[in-house]
């Protein structure tokens, strides 16, 4: 009997040790797997920036809200993108749509003069890449404005759903 009751509680220590382990590295993988889409999201809002960025510009510079709006749409219809704000050279809102943070809160009435990446603390979970919109006109360059665009912390988990599912069945 004593034997019986020694190898069942080995047992129950190696398998409670083998579950622990197989736990913690299961969340570091999740956790890992998580920052690593959040960071590729981001990349892929600076690389957006060299894609619209021009068009944007141009239509900002020569005073089409109707284009700057349409653009603005088009970039919310990106799945990646929660939300967009387009201001113009005096720190006014041109278009502001979707989910976004207060951008007055953010730079009050100045304009952005670096790229920069913005991180919601709160529970909103929204983080964001924001730049300014400069136009070159006869060898000199004006800042016409600037755009903030939005993602979540719901988009990547959207893209690591199926990544997470296998996650937990290997384990």
């Amino acid at each position: 009997m004593l034997q019986k009751s020694l190898s069942k509680r080995l047992l129950t220590s190696v398998l409670s040790v083998y579950f622990l382990l197989t736990f913690i590295v299961t969340c570091g993988q999740v956790i890992a797997e998580f920052y690593n889409a959040k960071d590729y999201i981001r990349n892929e809002l600076t690389t957006l920036q060299k894609t619209f960025s021009g068009s944007l510009t141009r239509a900002i510079w020569e005073l089409n809200t109707q284009q700057t709006v349409t653009i603005a749409e088009g970039l919310l219809a990106i799945p990646m993108i929660e939300g967009i704000i387009v201001r113009d050279d005096t720190g006014e809102i041109i278009s502001q749509l979707g989910r976004s943070l207060d951008i007055r809160d953010l730079y009050s009435e100045q304009l952005v003069q670096d790229a920069s990446t913005i991180e919601d603390t709160t529970s909103s979970g929204l983080f964001g890449y924001t730049f300014p919109l400069i136009f070159e006109f006869s060898g000199r360059a004006t800042q016409v404005g600037d755009v903030t665009l939005f993602s979540s912390r719901e988009v990547v988990l959207s893209r690591i759903m199926i990544s997470i599912y296998f996650l937990i069945g290997n384990a």
